[in-house]
């Protein structure tokens, strides 16, 4: 009859983008801070350089209720989620977040009337790929143009705009938000191996 032993070395994440960070981060917060090697956070990522992708250049834009229905609990609590971290942690200074009110701006159509949504996929449950027009897309969606009551208020001043273009709020600040991918990644990990 023989023994195995099992010795925990301790958790390893692969990808040390925004994904890899975070679990590094909520990993380390229920960690007991001890030297024991069970509970080390090792990060394994190819790059040679850290977040020189999607997480260090996206555009950082946060919206607490633009998911399909069968994901928007999980969309308004990483929504929440970033609000409190940003509360706690100062993340105005530390990576630039700031609650925000974002516009949908469409030109006046060429079709008289008639514009095209970018965001029907989202409306009919289908993602972006198979919303897209392809080469054999025939039937293309349409909405009417709504015109709004006061353009001038809804826009920015730098903004160059048509009469007959549509502007709309489509997320105010308790709905959207924007912060610096980089900086929150490296805040993350810093507050991980802070922990040990």
């Amino acid at each position: 009859m023989s023994s195995t032993t099992t010795t925990n070395t301790g958790t390893v994440i692969l990808g040390a983008g925004i994904i890899g960070v975070s679990t590094a981060y909520y990993l380390s917060l229920s960690s007991p801070q001890s030297s024991s090697s069970s509970s080390e956070i090792h990060l394994i990522d190819p790059s040679p350089t850290l977040f020189w992708s999607a997480s260090g250049f996206a555009g950082g834009f946060l919206a607490r209720n633009w998911f399909a229905p069968e994901v928007s609990s999980l969309g308004a609590l990483s929504f929440a989620e970033h609000a409190r971290l940003a509360s706690a942690h100062d993340g105005r200074r530390n990576w630039s977040y700031a609650p925000s009110t974002s516009l949908g701006y469409s030109a006046v159509a060429a079709d008289k009337g008639v514009k095209k949504r970018g965001d029907d996929w989202l409306r009919s449950g289908t993602s972006r790929a198979e919303a897209a027009p392809g080469d054999g897309d025939q039937k293309q969606k349409v909405v009417p143009v709504l015109s709004v009551e006061n353009l001038n208020q809804k826009t920015p001043a730098w903004l160059r705009r048509r009469q007959g273009d549509d502007v709309e709020v489509i997320g105010g600040e308790g709905d959207a938000a924007q912060l610096e991918p980089e900086r929150l990644c490296r805040f993350l990990l810093e507050e991980a191996e802070g922990r040990g």
